[in-house]
């Protein structure tokens, strides 16, 4: 007998989706709402059981603003007959289970409390069809493998998965790190993975291994998540006999676009060959299907032309200006990227022994690599400037990544020098 499932994780239940810019917006494509699309299409798409792979609720301030949808659609849930099974995540490690013990329903699950492994018997009529393996995050940080202390007995011939929230081939994280090859050493029939906000199935055709799945976060909530996102129904009809598809029901999509202006010479062919590409790109995009209402687009702009040192003034009056309806989606442009080249033939120009020539040649080393004593200088002293920026105070907490290295010293002295160079060039022109 088959078992019908519908995976998800990382709801983040109490946060919205950034760069939308209207408040009721912001509202109405909440992650609370997307929970309540989950519970609706569950009960629609009469599956067997919910998983939720941790990360439900955004975080432990949240308790309050998260218990009354939680509970909610866990009624609605109980109240069809479905099952939940879930374990908690780094955001919701403590926050989860008081919410499970608050609401109180014999048809939620919270698998592996305190970061033990723990393992239910999905039953229907009386008979066994999916052992379900779980375990939770015990804090919000954990530097060790679960699956060091991995205990749980398996059946042959039962299907199992395994509910987990951790990083996946990241051996020093912080969030419970393990390796795809550990996971699939396990015998099970799939994983049904959380932390990761991207969906991602991993799954070798080649050898009866548990297939492993990131169903991601089905709300997509910034630039970082683009494409399709939802939750996935997955179908075991026997142990090695799984069918995965994801369902778009995202309302908010973030997308990314590359134009190339290489042949725009003046501003109305600047803004006639971006909007017919924005244009096309966006009918793709709402053309994929699901409840699309809300595009979110970034846009690197790419080539060699004589637009290049005009294109910032022109790229931000259509980011602030530009509105667009696609199908039933709005579309608005959060950011535009400038990484055209002027049309300059920096081997002609590094010729001449006047200025523009002397940035020419110093440009054309720093292409390629080639550096002496006074470019090292320049290096130096720009990377440090660069750093002195990065590590300041007051940009301390709106960053988590490392900072600028010296080849992105390097690209950014080429990028403002080629900027001065088409200035320098623009007013010879002129005189």
């Amino acid at each position: 007998m088959s078992v019908r499932i519908l995976a998800t994780a990382d709801i983040h239940i109490g946060r919205c989706p950034s760069k939308v810019q209207d408040s009721e917006d912001k509202k109405r494509f909440s992650c609370a709402q997307m929970w309540h699309a989950i519970v609706k299409l569950a009960i629609e798409e009469s599956v067997d059981l919910v998983t939720l792979s941790g990360d439900i609720v955004d975080h432990d301030n949240r308790f309050f603003e998260a218990t009354g949808p939680l509970e909610a659609g866990l009624t609605k849930l109980a109240a069809a007959g479905i099952h939940t099974y879930a374990v908690a995540g780094n955001h919701d490690y403590d926050v989860l289970p008081r919410i499970v013990d608050v609401v109180g329903t014999n048809h939620f699950h919270l698998l592996g409390r305190n970061g033990s492994w723990e393992q239910m018997d999905f039953v229907r009529d009386g008979q066994p069809l999916l052992r379900i393996h779980g375990w939770s995050f015990p804090n919000s940080h954990v530097l060790t493998n679960p699956l060091a202390n991995w205990p749980a007995s398996t059946d042959n011939d039962l299907p199992a998965v395994g509910l987990l929230h951790a990083d996946l081939d990241v051996p020093n994280s912080q969030y419970a790190p393990v390796s795809q090859a550990e996971l699939q050493s396990r015998d099970l029939t799939m994983w049904l993975l959380g932390h990761v906000h991207r969906p991602k199935l991993y799954k070798d055709e080649a050898s009866p291994v548990p297939d492993v799945l990131y169903p991601g976060s089905p709300q997509a909530m910034d630039p970082g998540e683009t494409g399709s996102h939802g939750p996935w129904l997955i179908e075991i009809h026997s142990r090695h006999d799984i069918k995965a598809s994801p369902i778009a029901l995202s309302k908010v999509r973030y997308t990314e676009l590359t134009v190339d202006l290489s042949n725009e010479r003046t501003e109305p062919e600047f803004d006639s060959h971006l909007l017919n590409c924005i244009g096309k790109h966006l009918a793709d995009v709402t053309g994929e299907g699901g409840p699309l209402e809300y595009v979110s687009l970034r846009i690197d702009l790419t080539g060699r032309t004589q637009l290049c040192g005009q294109i910032d003034g022109f790229a931000e009056t259509l980011r602030e200006q530009y509105e667009h309806t696609a199908g039933q989606a709005s579309a608005r442009i959060d950011k535009v990227t400038n990484n055209t080249q002027p049309s300059i033939d920096l081997e002609e120009l590094a010729l001449n022994h006047n200025p523009p020539g002397i940035l020419a040649k110093t440009l054309l080393q720093l292409q390629s690599g080639q550096t002496d004593s006074d470019l090292a200088t320049l290096l130096e002293d720009a990377h440090r400037k660069q750093l002195e920026v990065f590590q300041a105070p007051a940009y301390g907490l709106i960053h988590d990544d490392t900072g600028p290295d010296a080849a992105v010293a390097r690209q950014c002295l080429i990028r403002q020098g080629t900027l001065l160079l088409d200035r320098l060039l623009a007013q010879e022109r002129s005189t």
